[in-house]
């Protein structure tokens, strides 16, 4: 008899990413992603068995966006009229 199961596909947020892939999300240069974590403007924290993998928080990444968009003077979109979509990171 075969038996059939039903397979559910839960989708989880992600609440890291590396190095490469934030410079990647941020269009900018890994090195420069090093300088950010070390200025602590984007928060990262280390993994792994001797702690040298470093990961930056999907959150941080989201509030390094809008706080550089807030000094660029780019307005919000008003409540009632949709915006672009969002491109959330979390």
């Amino acid at each position: 008899m075969i038996e059939h199961r039903e397979t559910h596909v839960i989708e989880i947020p992600k609440l890291l990413v590396s190095v490469r892939k934030a410079a990647e999300i941020l269009d900018l240069s890994e090195r420069v992603v090093y300088e950010l974590c070390y200025a602590r403007e984007l928060e990262s924290v280390k993994v792994g068995p001797k702690k040298w993998i470093r990961r930056i928080t999907c959150e941080s990444l989201n509030r390094y966006v809008e706080k550089a968009r807030r000094e660029s003077g780019i307005p919000e979109p008003p409540p009632d009229r949709p915006g672009p979509p969002k491109r959330g990171f979390e």
